[in-house]
């Protein structure tokens, strides 16, 4: 493939990206998706045998980026409590620029669940394996209560994510504009970091960029 066409191939996946992560049009057709990226519809036929296997590219290229900077964030030389605030930190910017992306992950693993064994599999060194030597310091020196490095990273996790899949439920229920629920999430990181270490979280040495 030529530099053009690996140019517009990408050009089609950032804009397909966008229609259904960003602005959360899921069942978005072929057209709509070429419409967006400014190309011809037949060049989405011709990059992507169908709708369907550009989903499928695109969950394997979103789980992948999740876990690489998973990855970087929790493998990284910071202090544990700096490396928790910038993962909390990163996590919900994402989220409030592609507010769509983490219940389009959940259907399409629930469709696809085989995809979810083969990714874990790829690379068995989980989330909670590079956390665990700096939890366990952490609760040595009382200065967080016993927890396995599981359940630590389940409770993160959760913290972080369930206000993003849940979006219309908690707009609904509390009358949010999408202003108000912007910075309703942002406040979140706070909160987040309180519930975790009851204190307050830690301006962050290096801004990272998502």
């Amino acid at each position: 493939m030529g530099i053009e066409e690996a140019n517009t191939e990408k050009l089609i996946k950032e804009k397909a990206k966008i229609l259904f992560f960003k602005k959360g049009f899921l069942n978005a057709t072929t057209q709509e998706i070429a419409d967006e990226a400014g190309v011809n519809r037949a060049l989405i036929h011709y990059y992507f045998r169908s709708r369907e296997q550009m989903l499928e590219i695109l969950l394997d290229e979103v789980l992948l980026e999740k876990k690489e900077r998973a990855r970087k964030i929790l493998g990284s030389d910071l202090p544990f409590k700096e490396k928790i605030a910038t993962y909390v930190d990163i996590t919900v910017d994402y989220g409030i620029a592609y507010p769509y992306l983490e219940n389009f992950i959940i259907s399409e693993i629930a469709r696809h669940p085989e995809k979810i064994k083969d990714f874990c599999s790829v690379n068995r060194k989980k989330p909670n394996d590079l956390i665990k030597k700096q939890l366990e310091e952490e609760i040595a020196n009382e200065k967080i209560a016993p927890i396995s490095s599981e359940q630590f990273m389940v409770n993160l996790i959760a913290l972080c994510n369930y206000p993003l899949l849940a979006k219309p439920v908690l707009q609904t229920i509390h009358g949010m504009t999408d202003a108000a629920y912007r910075k309703f999430l942002l406040e979140r990181k706070q909160i987040i970091f309180r519930t975790i270490f009851n204190e307050e979280m830690p301006e962050l040495t290096k801004k990272e960029t998502l």
